[in-house]
């Protein structure tokens, strides 16, 4: 991330998060399944660093990812008001202070996304729901907003102003995908959670602001390039860990092996049979 942009991106930060308090569109109704598909690699990572990642907006491949529409640049250009809006480079370089989890919502396994994501290769999918998915998230850095993607016409419908709310839109031409997405945003922390945290660890009142303060601070030291790590309990967050069903049995047992390794229960392991016959 640019931090000579530090302060226009908490600006940003702050108005994103008021938008989001207020706004029906972020409320999730009912506990939705959700399933995330991975490689054995990114599910190495998982159990072994107890944390899901997180990717910059930067790293995805749509490029009108996070901008506005055409009709948001037509309305604004009537009303005058697109030359105090930021480019899209800076818009980037801002979105990069955020990190996105995407998950697809689905109450069965999707054909189509196991060949979106690994394409007939070797991976799983983790299965769980929306509400231990945000419970499972122990990263104190972090206030993590959610939402499901509205889908719209790029040039008939509107995105929105916020450079952060942008990031909750796409074209309808990937609706297949059926997205929830998480996102943490440097800067913003979830007060009223921590100091539930720091009256359960016994923490004085009086030192509760600076601790606040440090977690904040540390919020913008993302672990990669392209993203961050941000700290999950594994059991919690994992319900299922469906094994592709195009893997053969030698897969499965590296996939309960890995599992195992890292103290979760080999019942969770679960060879998908999306394929096989079972008309007679």
């Amino acid at each position: 991330m640019d931090l000579k942009l530090k302060g226009n991106a908490f600006g940003h930060a702050m108005q994103f998060e008021s938008i989001y308090d207020y706004s029906e569109q972020y409320k999730v109704k009912g506990n939705l399944t959700v399933w995330k598909y991975m490689d054995l690699n990114k599910l190495d990572s998982l159990l072994k660093n107890k944390a899901l990642f997180f990717a910059k907006p930067s790293a995805f491949i749509d490029p009108l990812e996070g901008s506005y529409s055409n009709w948001d640049i037509n309305q604004l250009d009537e009303y005058m008001e697109l030359p105090y809006l930021p480019s899209r480079e800076e818009m980037r370089k801002i979105q990069d202070f955020s990190a996105i989890s995407c998950w697809h919502i689905n109450d069965y396994e999707s054909a189509g996304m196991w060949d979106l994501y690994l394409g007939g290769n070797e991976g799983v999918s983790i299965q769980t729901d929306y509400r231990s998915l945000l419970n499972s998230i122990t990263d104190l850095r972090y206030r993590v907003f959610s939402g499901k993607l509205q889908y719209i016409d790029f040039h008939k419908e509107m995105t929105s102003k916020n450079i952060y709310d942008t990031l909750f839109y796409k074209r309808k031409s990937f609706s297949h995908e059926n997205e929830l997405r998480l996102m943490i945003i440097a800067s913003r922390i979830n007060q009223y959670h921590l100091e539930s945290v720091f009256e359960r660890q016994g923490i004085p009142n009086e030192e509760w602001e600076e601790r606040m303060e440090v977690l904040e601070e540390q919020s913008y030291e993302f672990s990669h390039e392209k993203g961050t790590l941000v700290s999950c309990e594994l059991d919690k967050l994992i319900g299922k860990i469906y094994v592709s069903p195009r893997s053969s049995q030698e897969v499965v047992e590296k996939v309960t092996e890995m599992v195992t390794k890292y103290g979760l229960s080999k019942n969770k392991v679960i060879q998908s049979d999306l394929y096989k016959d079972f008309i007679y």
